[in-house]
């Protein structure tokens, strides 16, 4: 018996937090939520100032799979994956890991991967998504964000 691949379907979206302005209150559901939204719309402001970056958002639908994946952030100049975090608590940090390895694959070729976070996570979880090839993304001003690598 032969296998047959089961196909999926990315459809671009406009990511919504894409009509906030940095600061500007979200409606998001919970106070975690928020802090996403904020974070996504520093960290898209700043690679749009930076080097003219393209962001979009993503749908995937997954043959067989019940639901849709949602990607908020996808830097289309870069060819990255953007996970977001309110948190770099180590269970919230291992579940966007998750994320980013999951939807990661999805993409043809497969992106670079950034995991976004308030502030740096432990060393130990740092080494883990270095091993992992993702890279960590963190404020570090008001305007500015720094790469772990």
């Amino acid at each position: 018996m032969s296998h047959t691949p089961r196909k999926h379907h990315l459809r671009r979206v406009v990511p919504r937090f894409a009509q906030l302005a940095p600061g500007q209150v979200t409606e998001a559901p919970s106070p975690q939520h928020r802090a996403v939204d904020d974070l996504l719309v520093r960290y898209a402001a700043h690679i749009r100032s930076s080097y003219g970056a393209e962001v979009t958002g993503y749908l995937i639908t997954v043959a067989g799979a019940q639901d849709e994946l949602s990607v908020e952030l996808f830097d289309l100049t870069r060819h990255e994956l953007v996970v977001a975090r309110s948190s770099a608590a180590r269970n919230t940090v291992l579940s966007a890991l998750g994320e980013a390895r999951d939807v990661g694959r999805f993409f043809t070729p497969e992106p670079g991967r950034l995991v976004l976070l308030p502030r740096p996570p432990s060393p130990d979880l740092v080494e883990l998504l270095h091993q992992e090839d993702v890279t960590i993304v963190c404020p570090s001003g008001p305007h500015a964000f720094t790469r772990s690598r």
